[in-house]
């Protein structure tokens, strides 16, 4: 069982999972940006870390400050919940470089990323994807 999980996300996704670990006994650390300090994530958690200000892309997107505010927490494993870095393989195999517990494995990211894109309406492809045997 993981001690610490540091939660790759904000407002009510991260909000559900702080109190998931909190009934599982397992220490929350949350991210933010300034916009975000007054946030319910942000009181909830256990702890919390400043990721700078601006845009979603130079904080929440910025996965090599996530990791190193990782390991300054001493979170065994990152939740990326929904969006943000959860859609992006190539932060689940940094998690795993890192030694941090991570899952869905980094391919099933990338077929999930893929099935959805296929999946969305006006992209020129079609509405749903075909099962795969």
């Amino acid at each position: 069982m993981f001690e610490k999980i540091l939660i790759a996300n904000r407002g009510a996704i991260a909000c559900r999972i702080i109190r998931t670990l909190r009934r599982m006994n397992v220490k929350s650390v949350a991210v933010y940006t300034e916009a975000d300090a007054l946030s319910r994530h942000v009181t909830d958690a256990d702890e919390t870390y400043c990721i700078g200000s601006g845009s979603a892309a130079d904080s929440y997107l910025r996965a090599d400050k996530i990791l190193e505010i990782a390991q300054q927490a001493g979170a065994q494993a990152i939740h990326p919940g929904y969006g943000f870095l959860s859609e992006k393989a190539d932060f689940a195999e940094q998690c795993i470089a890192w030694d941090l517990f991570y899952r869905p494995y980094p391919a099933t990211n990338a077929r999930l990323w893929f099935k959805t894109y296929r999946a969305c309406p006006g992209n020129g492809k079609s509405r749903t994807a075909p099962a795969r045997h």
